[in-house]
Order: structure tokens, then sequence, then C-alpha cells
């Protein structure tokens, strides 16, 4: 009796050197192997172990003081302050502008025109000059009335720009004053709005933790 024959009758396996050395059967794949491969390792450990919990990897790491702004960030633009109008409520008088400006020109307008440290300052009282006591004969001459005439005006213009520069500064510390008031209440307002807010957070972050 052949061995093969033998040990199949009797249900002992044949010997493992002719097991290894045999082919498999056509058809039927070899039976997995019991460790897993790299690729599967590596996709166990990035699967979170409980469905409810996301991976660390998927969370994103708050923004630290040395990290750059998103490009998309709503950042505002600074403001120039002199672009910033404020509602008041002031209407000057049509006289008023009408003596602080020059004829043939655009009418005064308190809102945009500013002065200077220098024209603001305080003028020193001047004390007129000693009037001289020219005798008659020498008011028949032409060059005398000629300068006297020459000095009037002069004397006339520098009155009337001292005069409408008065005015205008004014006009323009009226409007200064309605503005200042309506910038304090807007101030006043803001604040009250910031307390508010700051109340909320306060709440909130000692409900949830600070921000």
């Amino acid at each position: 009796m052949d061995l093969e024959e033998f040990l199949s009758e009797n249900g002992i396996p044949p010997s493992p050197s002719q097991h290894d050395h045999s082919p498999h059967p056509p058809g039927l794949q070899p039976a997995s192997s019991a460790a897993p491969s790299v690729m599967d390792l590596s996709s166990r450990a990035s699967a979170p172990l409980h469905p409810g919990i996301p991976s660390p990897n998927c969370m994103q790491s708050p923004i630290r003081p040395g990290q750059l702004l998103p490009a998309n960030r709503n950042t505002p633009s600074p403001i120039d302050p002199d672009t910033i109008q404020v509602p008041v409520g002031y209407e000057p008088d049509p006289a008023d502008l009408a003596l602080s400006s020059i004829p043939g020109q655009e009418m005064f307008d308190p809102r945009k025109r500013k002065f200077s440290e220098e024209e603001l300052k305080p003028q020193p009282m001047i004390k007129k000059a000693r009037k001289v006591f020219i005798p008659d004969d020498l008011k028949q001459d032409d060059k005398y009335w000629a300068r006297r005439r020459k000095n009037n005006m002069a004397a006339k213009r520098s009155r009337d720009a001292r005069r409408l520069k008065e005015n205008q500064i004014a006009i323009r510390a009226s409007f200064l004053e309605k503005e200042n008031s309506a910038l304090r209440q807007e101030v006043a307002d803001l604040r009250k709005e910031l307390g508010k807010c700051k109340n909320i957070l306060a709440k909130y972050e000692a409900r949830h933790g600070p921000l």
C-alpha cells in the first residue's frame, strides 16, 4: 500500500515539508495572514477610537500670538478723523455768515474753516501814535492829501480784515461748542453700550470660561 493512501485513509495529514511545497489548488486563495499590513495600521491609527469623539487631527488649534491671522479676517480699516461728520443741529444766522464772508467769494462755512495757532493768538494792545500837528500852510500841498487818502484806505482795509477774522472765529467757536456737546453725548451713549457688552461678556466667561 502506498504511504499517502495509508495516511489519507487513517485521517493523518501529510508531513509539513510536503504540505509547504505542495502547490495551492487552482481557484482557491490562500488564507490571509493574521498580521495586518502597514496600510491597515495607518488607517486604524487615523480612525477615532469612539465614533462620537472626533480625532485630535481634525480639531483646529487656537491662533497663537506669534501666528499670522488668516487673510479673510474682517479687520476694519483705519478711519481718517477729518472725514468723520457729527450730526449737529447748528444753523448760523445768514446775516452773520454774510458779515464773515469776503464779498464776491464763497460763503464762509464754519464746519470746514480751520484756524492755525498763530491766527488764534491774542493780539497785543497797540497804543495810538501821537498826533502830529500839521500847519495849515502844509495842508495845501497835494502830496499831503494823497498821503492822507492812502493812509485812510489802508487803515480801513486793516479794520475790515480784523473784523472779518473776528466774526469768522466767533461763528467757528459757536459751531465747535455745538459739536463738542454732540460728541460728549455720543461718548456717553457709547460708554453705556460698552458697559452692557462687558456685563454680557463677564457672564459668558463665568459660565463657559475665558475666550
